[in-house]
């Protein structure tokens, strides 16, 4: 039986500090990607890059977005009044067949003229069979190869219990796969951060819930192997907050007039022609020189599997670095969150997890995420000939296969 635990953000070191059971057994950090969790799950779920599944923010630039409809109320586009901005959000939640787990946000802060140039990278749930349908993945691999198995809590609205109450669903005695998916962990970081109690108490809380269900599993099964794993770690955030248009006014311009997104730590931007490129490059470079971040030109695409559709994802994507964010970005104003994610997955507060009862290859310092298909798939007698797999087995092996 295998059993495989899914923890949002929980980092490798608070791991070692706050979860004994998992800490007790074999574990390896683990390296992320660089962008947000929509990205990481579509990685670890497919075993691809992100140049090739091609999710990587959870808002691309499409034809097909669900705020199109604002174009067709005359100048209801050009008013820009929050409490309007809240109602539409609400609207059009209501309108959109979107399932994803990520849905369809209000984008607080960008102009309502542009609302209708975006689209969310994902429409249904990584599980549903419409998911990335044309690249085998997780869900689909185990169905396909008929593996007796429970998915638990994974859907949208997840709460700080989900995973405890759901687990009653599994048949410890004829699954073979269980996925637990536990979410609440990601939000309870970016609540209170690492050096909140709260956030420590619950990772315990988790900890002592793993052990329990392996326990469980033990009782029915001779050979139980669990596979616990985040997707990223998460970096408390220091002042001070970044105003990107303290940036823009300097140089005589506004942020809002050019066609942008402006996210936790990331600042995207698609031009009209050459003077708006030659307008932002200038104020991204000044950014650049006070030593704020850098520009994910083609050195970090190359390095991080980056080549995605500029069209879709950013001609100009300006990273914020560790451990500063911005503020007013299209999910509110960013003055209550304590800790954040989406950073280069080479800092160390920045590593996940990867832990298992059974060894893991000697021959690697890191986990990636692109292993957890691999290593599921050899626990289940899953042969990989005929998938496009990018990770390795590294669980109950003395060298990642």
């Amino acid at each position: 039986m295998v059993l495989l635990y899914f923890m949002d953000g929980v980092k490798y070191d608070m791991m070692k500090q706050y979860m004994p059971f998992l800490a007790s057994i074999n574990s390896k950090p683990l390296m992320s990607d660089f962008g947000y969790s929509c990205a990481c799950h579509a990685t670890m779920y497919t075993s691809r890059y992100i140049e090739e599944h091609g999710t990587w923010f959870i808002w691309k630039r499409g034809d097909h977005s669900p705020y199109k409809w604002l174009n067709y109320v005359p100048g209801l586009k050009y008013i820009n009044f929050l409490p309007l901005k809240l109602v539409l959000g609400k609207i059009t939640r209501k309108l959109s067949h979107n399932s994803s787990y990520s849905g369809v946000s209000c984008l607080v802060n960008l102009p309502l003229k542009y609302w209708s140039l975006f689209e969310p990278c994902d429409d249904v749930m990584w599980n549903d069979p419409e998911w990335k349908k044309d690249i085998p993945n997780l869900f689909t691999v185990v169905k396909k190869n008929n593996i007796p198995h429970h998915v638990i809590a994974l859907h949208r609205g997840t709460q700080a219990d989900d995973a405890f109450k759901e687990e009653s669903q599994v048949d410890y005695k004829n699954d073979e796969f269980v996925y637990f998916f536990i979410g609440y962990t990601d939000n309870i970081m970016h609540a209170y951060g690492e050096n909140g109690k709260e956030a420590q108490e619950y990772l315990t809380k988790v900890d002592g819930f793993i052990k329990q269900t392996y326990e469980k599993a033990k009782k029915e099964h001779e050979d139980v192997t669990v596979i616990a794993y985040s997707d990223h770690g998460h970096i408390d955030i220091e002042e001070p907050m970044i105003d990107i248009n303290d940036y823009f006014k300097p140089a005589g311009h506004k942020v809002n007039q050019y066609i942008h997104l402006i996210e936790s730590n990331y600042a995207r931007f698609w031009f009209r022609n050459e003077q708006e490129k030659k307008d932002v490059t200038a104020v991204v470079k000044k950014m650049q020189d006070d030593g704020l971040g850098f520009v994910l030109d083609e050195k970090y695409q190359e390095q991080y599997k980056l080549h995605v559709n500029p069209k879709e994802h950013g001609e100009l994507i300006f990273y914020l670095a560790a451990p500063h964010e911005f503020t007013n970005t299209i999910w509110g104003f960013g003055h209550s969150v304590k800790s954040g994610h989406g950073f280069e997955p080479t800092l160390p507060k920045h590593y996940g997890i990867f832990c298992s009862n059974k060894p893991l290859a000697k021959n690697r310092d890191f986990a990636y995420l692109v292993d957890v298909l691999p290593s599921v798939m050899m626990q289940l007698n899953i042969s990989r000939d005929g998938y496009t797999l990018r990770g390795a087995n590294i669980v109950n092996t003395d060298v990642a296969d």
